[in-house]
């Protein structure tokens, strides 16, 4: 699993699994009683001016252990917290609700006593862990008096000074209308409703703002009014418009303007009813998979999860939508972190997915670009499919695929043809030299397997190039001995 970081610290998997709560929300309140009995209020730390930082883990997880055996959060705590003067509140939770008392006091089945020369707040409370959304142990958040909640991690005391001791943290503005996200769709090809998350971050209650939208025809000014105590929000529907850019929604000024602004709506961008997939996966395909919706949110076509594909293989996918119209394609990881494998250290790559609009045998567009260089639970693009292309023009393969990627001394491609088509393949340096070319000759409709001699082939990245009756599909492939 890659749960485990090959870094100094680590993670372990959580007995559920759901998208941990995003950097930059506003934290949900939550009420905990420690094992002294003495109740605590997240709120009520925070209206106070003070920042909470809380470590959810579980006894027998060995990296919560590990992190906790430093020292840095009772460190944090004795010289920072404000039973010693300060302004922090240090909070651990054990937020696995199978564990018991005993396991903190290092009793049966528990990596150690937590307990132990700790004299921070210390909580048995699995529905902590529920409503903080957790997703792995250990996760350790960091929540300012402003509300907005940040995943800090496995810091030092003095990494988690040096992030509280900001102006984020220290200063809590008199009047502070957010914006904490757009609700709306995040690509349109035309109209859409325009929804946005007002709170309010400051110290007096939020009665007016005005929300105002660009990037849309005709352009939006919202009154708002309404009555939003300090950390209260509420969803703002401020209209529907056609989008004509890129959506940008602000709030009128007030004592903090670098949370006044949001992303809106996408405009989709122009395609052909024939959409290619390009793929190269990571060292979990299982977890990755995509969909294309219509704009009625009907399910037309859909791929994975890729149990069944080789760690690092490529893979070309070719569909054809039904009729012109809105579509939404969406790509996504059901663990949360896409398919940016090297996060998690060692030998581990990243992988990609690049969507395009295609016409003839070539893109027209690329309609999402994702590199693997951050993680998701998922991306989403749109296609304002305008022009058909027929199936019968073209006799591309529906799925290509070229595996083992790294290769050694042997790589497999396989690929489905369509219909009657001419087959040639070749492998290309990165200085444009052909290492094999092979001319297949016709085939008809079926799954071809082909085996690549790569004894002789150097280690460095090529280009796998299979042409079908002169239409190329083209794959990366890294030889490595």
């Amino acid at each position: 699993m890659k749960k485990v970081l090959l870094f100094v610290f680590a993670v372990c998997t959580a007995f559920y699994s759901q998208a941990q709560l995003p950097s930059g929300s506003l934290a949900p309140n939550f009420t905990t009683t420690d094992i002294t009995g003495v109740t605590h209020e997240l709120y009520d730390y925070l209206s106070q001016g003070y920042s909470v930082v809380i470590d959810v883990s579980a006894t027998w997880c060995g990296p919560c252990w590990n992190y906790h055996e430093t020292g840095a959060l009772e460190t944090l705590h004795e010289e920072h917290g404000v039973a010693n003067g300060g302004n922090v509140i240090v909070m651990f939770i054990e937020g696995d609700p199978t564990t018991t008392l005993d396991q903190l006091n290092g009793i049966g089945s528990t990596q150690g006593n937590w307990v132990a020369g700790v004299s921070h707040i210390i909580s048995d409370d699995g529905d902590v862990a529920d409503i903080l959304e957790i997703g792995y142990f250990p996760t350790i958040y960091t929540v300012c008096p402003t509300g907005i909640i940040t995943e800090t991690g496995q810091l030092s005391a003095a990494q988690h000074w040096n992030f509280i001791n900001t102006d984020a943290c220290l200063i809590v503005p008199t009047n502070d209308g957010a914006l904490l996200d757009y609700l709306g769709p995040q690509v349109t090809c035309a109209s859409t409703e325009v929804v946005v998350e007002l709170a309010n971050l400051g110290t007096n209650t939020l009665t007016s703002a005005t929300i105002n939208v660009a990037g849309v025809t005709p352009a939006i000014s919202f009154p708002w009014t309404g009555n939003l105590e300090r950390f209260d929000s509420e969803l703002v529907n401020v209209g529907t418009s056609t989008v004509t850019g890129p959506m940008v929604i602000t709030l009128s000024t007030d004592d903090n303007t670098a949370n006044n602004s949001v992303n809106g709506s996408a405009l989709a961008p122009e395609s052909t009813t024939q959409i290619r997939f390009d793929l190269k996966f990571d060292a979990w395909p299982e977890e990755t998979s995509w969909e294309i919706r219509n704009e009625n949110n009907q399910l037309i076509h859909s791929g994975g999860p890729y149990a069944g594909q080789a760690d690092y293989s490529t893979l070309i996918v070719d569909r054809w939508l039904p009729s012109t119209g809105c579509y939404r394609i969406v790509l996504q990881d059901t663990y949360g972190d896409g398919m940016n494998g090297s996060q998690w250290g060692g030998t581990n790559q990243d992988g990609h997915c690049y969507v395009y609009s295609m016409e003839n045998g070539a893109s027209t567009l690329t309609l999402l670009n994702y590199n693997g260089s951050y993680g998701f639970d998922e991306v989403v693009a749109g296609a304002n499919v305008n022009t058909v292309v027929s199936v019968s023009e073209i006799n591309v393969a529906s799925e290509v695929k070229l595996y083992p990627n790294p290769a050694s001394d042997n790589a497999t491609l396989s690929y489905t043809l369509t219909g009657q088509s001419e087959i040639r393949m070749e492998l290309v340096n990165m200085l444009g030299e052909r290492v094999i070319n092979q001319y297949v000759g016709n085939q008809s409709a079926g799954t071809y397997t082909h085996q690549l001699d790569l004894s002789n082939v150097a280690s460095g990245l090529y280009l796998m190039n299979l042409s079908i009756d002169g239409v190329n599909s083209t794959m990366r492939i890294t030889v490595s001995k």
